[in-house]
């Protein structure tokens, strides 16, 4: 690749080469060490490149091998100049092209950042720009050491930083501290919580790893009842309650639990029928101005499709300028009945999404006894679903005045 852009600087030819002994004028170049390449035999004749000094050298060795050499090609940087050597400002337009180079190359376009998680980019773009970094910056304004220390210290999250510049590119490369939650989560204490039923149901297991179970399995328990206090008794010898110990509840209680179903539509619906007529149109966006160059649809209903793509100069680097499409369809609205076995489907797919959505949250699936009835114009689909899941949720523990501290007298 290099030596064919040094060649196409310096300029070539490709000649054909025809007379008495074609391979004594070969060997004769060779000896001269006029270097030859993509040689081709085409008959009675051979094509070649040669650059352009070396052409210059091919007189003596013509007439000594009695060959006859004729250009057929010309390529390279000096034979394009000589061809557009009347237009004046191609020369201008070159060198302007150079002068645009060499003053976009002196900027930062491109501000990258590797490594962050917690952290978007966006929010780290958005504090680099309020301390005056970038992007379309100059290159010499840019210190790294700066920006490491302005970042370790607004985001303490992050414990290492690099930052450095590659070309036009500023990269920045962080390292988070991903046990930052767990640390802080150890040293803050524990809440006094009881764990009270999210549901009614019946207890099916009970397994405490924190508090006192106040319920057992085969206990029928009401939405709100306490299932696990965190309020432990400090007992004394005698088996009186000398005061209490506060903890987070934590344990697992399984309920059967059962939830109601009720569904239900009418067979007559509104059904769209697309005509096949399409209207296109797109726009201009500058800023928060906006031009459109479309006409009105003309249709009485249609849908709309709008996609906009922004315009960037590198990937965190957008231009105030988008360019939209919009895509109109037509369709026509009407009436049509589901048939029975239509609204059956419908309705198998409306319990199935509700069934879905609670495996979901963990719940277990027990029993379905959810009836589908098409009567008249109505799909009524209802019934009972017996669930097996997790019904404990955290609450405030209640803080009761030590008994000591209550039977003292008042001091006077």
């Amino acid at each position: 690749m290099l030596t064919a852009f040094f060649r196409y600087l310096k300029g070539y030819v490709r000649v054909r080469l025809k007379g008495y002994s074609p391979e004594r004028f070969l060997n004769l170049c060779r000896a001269r060490s006029i270097e030859i390449w993509d040689l081709r035999s085409s008959g009675l004749t051979y094509e070649m490149n040669l650059g352009i000094r070396d052409f210059r050298k091919l007189k003596p060795l013509r007439k000594k091998a009695r060959a006859h050499v004729e250009i057929i090609e010309r390529h390279g940087l000096p034979f394009f100049l000589h061809r557009n050597r009347n237009r004046k400002m191609f020369p201008v337009g070159i060198l302007l092209c150079v002068a645009f180079l060499y003053v976009m190359s002196l900027y930062i376009w491109n501000i990258h950042i590797e490594g962050n998680y917690s952290r978007t980019t966006d929010v780290i773009l958005d504090y680099l720009e309020t301390e005056q970094v970038v992007h379309g910056m100059k290159k010499s304004q840019v210190d790294c050491k700066e920006i490491q220390s302005m970042i370790r210290l607004e985001f303490p999250d992050i414990i290492w930083v690099s930052a450095e510049v590659k070309g036009t590119r500023l990269l920045i490369r962080v390292r988070e501290n991903m046990d930052t939650g767990t640390e802080e989560a150890l040293e803050e204490p524990a809440e006094k919580t009881d764990l009270a039923a999210a549901r009614s149901g019946v207890v099916t297991s009970v397994l405490v790893r924190s508090g006192k179970a106040l319920v057992q399995a085969g206990d029928e328990v009401e939405k709100g009842q306490l299932l696990v206090t965190g309020r432990l008794d400090i007992m004394s010898d005698y088996g009186e309650v000398t005061g209490y110990q506060y903890t987070a509840a934590d344990a697992d209680v399984y309920a059967r639990t059962e939830y109601e179903y009720d569904d239900e539509f009418l067979l007559s619906h509104e059904e769209r029928h697309f005509t096949g007529k399409k209207r296109y149109g797109f726009y201009l966006r500058l800023g928060n101005r906006r031009l459109a160059f479309e006409k009105k649809p003309g249709f009485s209903d249609y849908t709309t499709l709008q996609t906009e793509y922004p315009l960037r100069l590198t990937e965190n680097f957008y231009l105030p300028l988008s360019f939209g499409t919009i895509f109109y369809e037509e369709y026509e609205t009407y009436t049509e009945n589901y048939t029975i076995e239509e609204a059956r489907l419908l309705a198998e797919t409306n319990l199935n999404g509700f069934l879905e959505n609670l495996m979901e949250k963990g719940v277990q699936i027990v029993e379905n006894n959810v009836k589908i009835e098409v009567s008249g114009s109505l799909c009524r689909a209802s019934g009972t679903i017996a669930a097996l899941e997790e019904i404990g949720e955290a609450v405030p523990t209640e803080i009761l005045e030590d008994p000591v501290q209550a039977e003292r007298p008042e001091e006077e």
